[in-house]
């Protein structure tokens, strides 16, 4: 199975509507592929708040509306912020019945207030356990973060390294959210406190954007990725039903079997995208994934082992916390930046001698995970 075209929007605050969006990055993945858009046999939609924000559901009938003449199995996908991987991952099952197979993650969500974004982005978790006990996100995480800090000894500033990482090296994605924005160490520390330790720049932005690709069940070119393991897992949706809260079961489970499926370890990834909705997530995703063992986390980042340059670089885009998180597109967008990698063409931000990338996509605080390892063919 193979990734032979791909395509992505600017993420940020954008005027356009949801679905001229999504054409846009539909219409960049068949035009980056060496296929017509005749020859798609299904499309798959993933977003998780144009029924909120936009006041849109159906959307696979919205993206039809934009394929005239094109009558083929159109599927939306929501699970919470794993939407996008979640729509990829079907995709790839799906192609045991059709050569070529579309996907596409949408979101709009700056056009709404903060506090109608809170509401709305606080159903991804628990209605009666978290919603309704003022548990949002920031706080969920910032439970996380003080568990991490009070069991291996992290601190604030190991978090402020992640974001000002991640916002360095979308200073060189020209997509990226916050790709205009300079952001210094004392910047990120000023911030004001959001759910303590979390602070501003410790979260993700509400962004908009589109992202979609095109698979397919042989290869087609020399640009082609192909997809060597992918699995998804599902977990209690609410921290308050596990007994861990410095791990994700879920991306464990899920990481295992892709890992497997691909017959590779850890230590063989060259590149990774790593859900960092809030920067303990980047963390906590790096020892789930079996990159470091528990706790050592920290240690990676102080030692600057995940820059660009480093052993192995994490969110080479910006990751969500910069690049930006329109929830539909992102686990997309991570698809978007390994194959982008692994073909040699992310210009200034590109990895020596990328081969292997793992993509890393959450729903909710760990409720849904889907890993999936890409491997370049013309590096």
């Amino acid at each position: 199975m193979y990734v032979i075209g791909i395509g992505k929007t600017k993420f940020g605050i954008l005027s356009e509507t949801i679905a001229q969006l999504a054409y846009k990055a539909m219409y960049e993945a068949i035009s980056d592929s060496p296929i017509s858009i005749n020859d798609i046999g299904a499309v798959y939609v993933s977003n998780f708040l144009g029924s909120l924000y936009q006041k849109q559901l159906h959307l696979n009938a919205v993206i039809s509306s934009l394929l005239p003449g094109l009558r083929i199995p159109i599927i939306g996908i929501e699970t919470a912020c794993a939407s996008g991987a979640s729509a990829f991952y079907q995709g790839l099952l799906a192609l045991s019945r059709f050569e070529n197979v579309l996907v596409v993650g949408v979101e709009k969500m700056t056009d709404a207030t903060k506090m109608k974004s809170i509401e709305n982005l606080a159903m991804a978790g628990d209605r009666k356990l978290d919603q309704k006990q003022g548990l949002i996100f920031p706080a969920n995480y910032a439970l996380i973060a003080q568990q991490h800090m009070i069991r291996y000894g992290t601190t604030h500033d190991d978090l402020s390294a992640v974001s000002f990482k991640n916002h360095k090296n979308a200073n060189l994605n020209p997509l990226a959210h916050f790709n205009y924005k300079q952001v210094t160490m004392d910047m990120i520390n000023r911030s004001p406190i959001i759910s303590s330790p979390l602070n501003l720049f410790d979260c993700s932005p509400i962004s908009d954007g589109a992202s979609a690709v095109v698979l397919s069940r042989d290869r087609k070119s020399d640009r082609d990725v192909e997809v060597i393991g992918s699995d998804l897992a599902t977990d209690y949706i609410s921290l308050a039903q596990r007994k861990e809260t410095t791990s994700f079961a879920a991306t464990k489970i899920a990481a295992t079997n892709a890992f497997g499926q691909a017959k590779l370890r850890p230590k063989d990834l060259d590149i990774v995208e790593a859900h960092d909705c809030f920067t303990i997530a980047e963390l906590v995703a790096m020892e789930d994934l079996g990159i470091c063992k528990p706790g050592e986390s920290k240690d990676w980042i102080r030692q600057e082992r995940t820059t660009l340059n480093g052993v192995l670089p994490i969110n080479t885009d910006g990751g969500l916390k910069a690049d930006g998180h329109p929830i539909g597109a992102s686990g997309i967008a991570q698809i978007y930046e390994i194959v982008t990698q692994l073909r040699g063409e992310a210009g200034k931000r590109q990895v020596d001698r990328a081969r292997i990338g793992l993509a890393h996509n959450v729903g909710g605080i760990g409720g849904t995970a889907v890993i999936h390892i890409l491997r370049g063919l013309s590096s």
